[in-house]
């Protein structure tokens, strides 16, 4: 237990913490530091005690231990946490104190990034990346609670989801020049994601087979290089089977395009080095649906496959294995809607059962009557 020591005009509470260490604060009556005193070792009692020194931390030093914790993570969380707390986060609230950060202070910023025009999307993303911040500094007990907690950050509007018919396809497809049309058969034929088509290595594809193997992806980072990583989940590495005309189709491109050697990339660009997004987009994408009439993203494509893939009569379960989601509730709370049919093909069945049951009970009933 601490204790109160009277000094000239104020009073100097003296506690150890859990782990021994001496502490002291000093308070204007003694009431105070009594009252102080028994909070200290009811938070030690509970397990909820805070070392003092933390919780008076500026948030822009926990920013630098919080960035140091996050080396395990992908070098793109990474860099989404340092860009977002560089130009977002610590210009606002650097100065404050780790465990005086006010919920209302960090409404009101996003509310005066909303203002200020960003998306809602971008908002949010700069919230979670201040939450998760907040949110180690509580599990490190360097501040007893998070005050994201207790804010209502913004809602981000869906986007909508733009499904392509086959008559479309082609004609995007087609739009292409010789080195990029297969790249757009493969994405809707196979649901890949970009980061795995541009990512895609000779080894991994056994066009005779009709197989592509996915095992990891490129991602871009900020300087413009490229990361060769797994997939997020196990669910991510799977084996997709292409259609006859596509799997033709990428063996000629293959023939042609592709790099050389078994980790050669099957869709390089001119150079021979993987495909930059916004090059892509830029120099052939929209140009292409211009040419085509049509209008979507390149993402959209992979939306375009599943929808034509349930309009062929597919399982869920084999959608699921198909994109690579990392279970069965993914694919049916984002695909679910274009479902419907799994709903009356159930009222039919049911329908179905009931009058052969009923058909079965009166041959039954005839039988013994005779």
């Amino acid at each position: 237990m601490g204790y109160v020591q009277k000094r000239s005009g104020n009073y100097r509470a003296r506690y150890k913490d859990p782990l021994g260490h001496v502490h002291s604060k000093t308070f204007d009556r003694k009431m105070d530091a009594e009252r102080f005193l028994v909070s200290i070792e009811a938070d030690k009692l509970k397990g909820n005690w805070i070392d003092p020194r933390f919780a008076d931390m500026p948030v822009a030093r926990w920013a630098e231990e919080f960035m140091a914790l996050c080396r395990r993570l992908s070098p793109t969380t990474q860099e989404t946490y340092q860009r977002d707390l560089d130009r977002y986060v610590l210009p606002r609230f650097g100065s404050y104190r780790l465990a005086l950060l006010p919920a209302d202070e960090i409404e009101n910023w996003l509310n005066d990034e909303l203002l200020a025009g960003f998306a809602p999307s971008s908002v949010h993303r700069h919230y979670r990346t201040l939450r998760r911040m907040l949110q180690v500094a509580v599990e490190k007990q360097k501040i007893p609670a998070n005050p994201c907690d207790r804010v209502d950050p913004p809602k981000v509007p869906k986007r909508e989801m733009t499904f392509l018919g086959w008559d479309q396809v082609v004609r995007l497809a087609e739009a292409h020049n010789d080195r990029h049309r297969t790249l757009i058969y493969v994405a809707v034929d196979s649901g890949m994601r970009w980061s795995e088509l541009i990512g895609l290595r000779r080894s991994r594809v056994d066009t005779r087979r009709h197989k592509i193997r996915v095992t990891d992806q490129l991602v871009q980072l900020e300087d413009n290089s490229f990361l060769r990583r797994e997939p997020k989940t196990g669910a991510g590495v799977r084996s997709i089977t292409m259609s006859p005309p596509t799997a033709e189709r990428l063996a000629a491109h293959v023939a042609q395009f592709a790099n050389d050697g078994p980790d050669g990339l099957v869709f390089p660009n001119a150079a021979g080095n993987p495909i930059a997004a916004s090059s892509f987009l830029n120099n052939h994408f929209l140009r292409a649906q211009r040419v085509a009439g049509v209008s979507c993203r390149f993402h959209d494509l992979r939306h375009t496959s599943v929808a034509l893939a349930i309009a062929a009569g597919a399982h869920p379960k084999a959608i699921q294995s198909r994109m690579g989601h990392s279970s069965i509730s993914v694919t049916l709370d984002r695909y679910g809607h274009l479902f419907p049919e799994l709903d009356e093909a159930i009222a039919e069945a049911f329908g179905t059962e009931i009058v052969s049951a009923l058909s079965r009970r009166e041959q039954v009933v005839v039988h013994r009557r005779f």
